[in-house]
């Protein structure tokens, strides 16, 4: 029986109502409302994720007005029923409605999972830790299920057999071809005596001139029997028939059957190839983005860099372990110790340079596709994506818009890796709901 995440935090004490079960109906729809807005609307996921995420959360956020006036429909006197905003209840029934959204929707599992992995590592849910690891590890567990099906090679390729029905035989009335007896029989009697009923008759008889006779006999038979052969022979001839039709039948149907070979061998190494390709650009360190090794540049950048590029090479569901094949790759670039030597950096200054440095530039372009203009919480794609339409950035900036706060440090690895799960976010919930039907 699937989990249901509102009772979870009733359970801990989050939510005191009281022991009133018409309270708990109303949240329960109230989930279940958001939850259908979230399936028509995906691109909300990392809003909804990254709100229900933070115990700190203002209660003036976009995300937490509209899950505010959702539960107003189902309770209209909630106002009277709570001092303040019930900012803990909202949280509460945001993670519900995601979870909800997320078994039925393998794009939104996506979304909530790389949004959560970075939302939970700088949020204060101390109380609350056990449900978020559990809501994680479900829907993480269904996403690794949907990525083994792209990343699996198996151990044996089956082809169908080929699909080819000949034409059936082709019947037609045959009658063998007869002598006629007695036309041969005049034309023999002829050629073998001056008496006989036919032109052309022996102009010899055979007694008087039996040499010449034997001549003509010979001559005048064998143009009679040769006759009768030649009259059979073109009697015998058989009838043209057409093999175009039945050959390009073959054809087309040997075409669609190696088609279909080379399509199962292609998909079903896919998965070797792109792991051979992983670790061919692990080993290089080279960026096809920029053009550049990896190690010539700065590792703050290089490591976003190396964020966009895996991003690039690997399809929107892929397992967890492909953020920690990441950071390992991060990993292998030499440390650029800060002045206090820890090789760290706050985010304000991270995104700032990600949203003017030159070598970021190929991100920035992708943001901007990916993420909407920044308003309420939403993710660092936004800040980055659009730069002119968030002003400065500055920690409260960051703290309103992002969810970190203004003293967060990062080591390269984990700046990469924070950048990677965005992209891979943002790439999900990025098209329309009918164009990831097809990509399904």
């Amino acid at each position: 029986m699937e989990q249901e995440y509102l009772l979870k935090f009733l359970e801990i004490g989050a939510i005191d109502l009281k022991g009133d079960d018409t309270k708990l109906d109303k949240l329960r729809s109230t989930a279940k409302d958001l939850s259908a807005t979230l399936r028509k609307t995906p691109s909300k996921t990392a809003c909804f994720t990254m709100v229900a995420a933070d115990p700190n959360i203002a209660a003036t956020d976009p995300t937490i007005e509209e899950a505010m006036a959702a539960l107003r429909k189902q309770w209209e006197t909630v106002a009277n029923a709570f001092a303040g905003c019930p900012v803990g209840i909202l949280r509460a029934i945001l993670l519900d409605a995601i979870v909800q959204a997320a078994r039925s929707d393998d794009a939104i599992a996506v979304a909530f999972v790389n949004t959560a992995r970075n939302a939970l590592a700088h949020s204060e849910t101390s109380n609350e830790a056990e449900i978020w690891r559990e809501a994680v590890s479900e829907i993480e567990t269904k996403v690794d299920a949907r990525a083994e099906v792209e990343w699996a090679t198996p151990e044996m390729i089956t082809v169908d057999p080929l699909q080819y029905t000949p034409p059936p035989p082709m019947s037609q009335d045959y009658e063998a071809p007869t002598v006629d007896r007695s036309v041969l029989q005049a034309k023999l009697h002829s050629a073998a005596s001056p008496n006989g009923p036919t032109d052309p008759k022996n102009r010899y008889h055979p007694h008087s001139n039996p040499v010449e006779w034997g001549k003509d006999f010979g001559e005048r038979m064998s143009i009679a029997i040769a006759d009768v052969l030649d009259g059979m022979a073109e009697n015998l001839a058989p009838a043209p028939v057409d093999l175009s039709g039945p050959l390009s039948s073959l054809a087309k149907a040997v075409t669609t059957h190696v088609g279909k070979a080379l399509a199962s061998f292609s998909g079903a190494t896919a998965g070797l190839q792109r792991r051979t390709n992983l670790l061919w650009w692990k080993e290089a360190l080279y960026s096809p983005s920029v053009h550049a090794s990896y190690l010539d540049l700065p590792p703050f950048e290089a490591s976003a860099l190396m964020a966009l590029d895996l991003h690039e090479q690997v399809p929107t569901y892929s397992p967890a372990s492909v953020s920690a094949f990441l950071r390992e790759a991060i990993r292998c670039l030499p440390a650029e110790k800060d002045d206090q030597g820890n090789g760290e950096r706050d985010v304000v200054s991270l995104v700032r340079d990600a949203r003017t440095s030159a070598f970021m530039r190929p991100i920035r372009t992708l943001a901007a596709q990916y993420a909407p203009v920044p308003v309420g919480r939403g993710p660092l794609l936004s800040l980055i994506g659009h730069p002119r339409d968030a002003g400065v950035i500055e920690a409260a900036t960051l703290r309103d818009f992002g969810g970190l706060d203004g003293s967060t440090k990062m080591a390269p690895s984990e700046w990469g890796t924070y950048l990677f799960r965005e992209l891979q976010t943002a790439r999900a919930i990025s098209d329309s709901p009918s164009k990831r039907a097809k990509k399904k």
